[in-house]
């Protein structure tokens, strides 16, 4: 699978620099920090290309893309100063907000789910998991995503067993401990499955009753919302990844020799299944899906009461 344990990328750890952002750089580019989400995979290609293509260069900015030590932390390391920029999920900006910590939305990675109900058998519908044993790996949007796109099939919580798997499902699917799984992701264990000769059943939660969301997003700060290298960041991620769009194998030869670790058939089938999905203009902010998701969140009891837009996603200007 593409790997989602955090590790420190080598002399750019966080750990490395004290924890806080740069005052300097050469060649008068000022520096900004983006922690990410994971291990740098396919996901952040975006990013990547912002930084191969010289686009982050081209709008005065030294970016360094982190991996964290911790990977509840990057929303945390932002709110407090010791980080610009988070990479986060937008199916969890609410429930981060709701809990204090002071975060916006600022531009899109990735604009639709990733995330499936899989299983490696083959069923025809939701509604044949009755009686099955479903894993997931992130308890709280995740479950409530499982259990509304199950009744979307008319399936209540007393027909199903569900076990907390982390991020060994693939393994315990194989093994026969899981007849499906949720939090299995579209580009990355999908393919792990197909790549071991299995077909497998693949359910989408946009599909099954759940509201569209963004998937990756970045998140900066509410009180450097008007951070002028901001404006700039999103300008360069959408070069980047027009980069990455308009030439998605020249892109991935250039990540394949600046991380040789990652250059396999698997990571590269995952590229190719990524780079369409990316936010064709990361800076624009879809104010109906997120208001959307938001009820849903409520909905669900994931967050008890609704909050205005400008609380937790906004719209830099160009």
């Amino acid at each position: 699978m593409l790997p989602r344990r955090p590790f420190l990328l080598g002399a750019s750890a966080l750990a490395a620099t004290g924890g806080a952002p740069r005052s300097s750089t050469a060649g008068g580019l000022e520096p900004l920090t983006i922690i990410l989400d994971w291990l740098l995979n396919p996901n952040h290609a975006g990013l990547f290309a912002a930084q191969a293509s010289g686009a982050f260069a081209a709008h005065g900015l030294d970016v360094r893309l982190v991996a964290p030590s911790d990977p509840d932390s990057p929303s945390r390391l932002v709110a407090a100063g010791q980080a610009d920029v988070a990479v986060g999920y937008g199916s969890q900006i609410n429930m981060i907000t709701s809990a204090g910590l002071p975060l916006l939305r600022i531009a899109t990675l990735i604009d639709r789910p990733l995330n499936t109900i899989m299983a490696s058998h083959r069923f025809a519908t939701l509604a044949e998991l009755r009686g099955r044993t479903i894993g997931y790996s992130v308890a709280g949007v995740e479950e409530a995503v499982l259990g509304v796109m199950l009744g979307s099939a008319g399936l209540k919580p007393g027909d199903y067993t569900t076990v907390k798997v982390n991020y060994d499902m693939v393994a315990a699917m194989l093994s026969g401990r899981l007849d499906a799984a949720t939090g299995a992701y579209r580009n990355a264990e999908v393919i792990q499955i197909e790549q071991l000769g299995r077909t497998p059943s693949v359910f989408l939660p946009e599909q099954h009753g759940v509201p569209p969301y963004d998937e990756l997003i970045l998140v900066a700060a509410h009180s450097r919302v008007g951070d002028p290298r901001l404006r700039r960041l999103v300008a360069a991620l959408g070069h980047g990844t027009q980069a990455v769009r308009h030439d998605p194998e020249g892109m991935w030869r250039a990540f394949a020799r600046a991380h040789p670790e990652l250059d396999s058939p698997y990571v590269h089938r995952s590229w190719q299944v990524t780079v369409p999905l990316l936010a064709a203009d990361p800076r624009h902010l879809d104010a109906a899906r997120y208001l959307a998701f938001e009820r849903f969140c409520v909905q669900q009891g994931i967050i008890r009461t609704r909050q205005p837009l400008d609380a937790f996603a906004t719209e830099l200007p160009a």
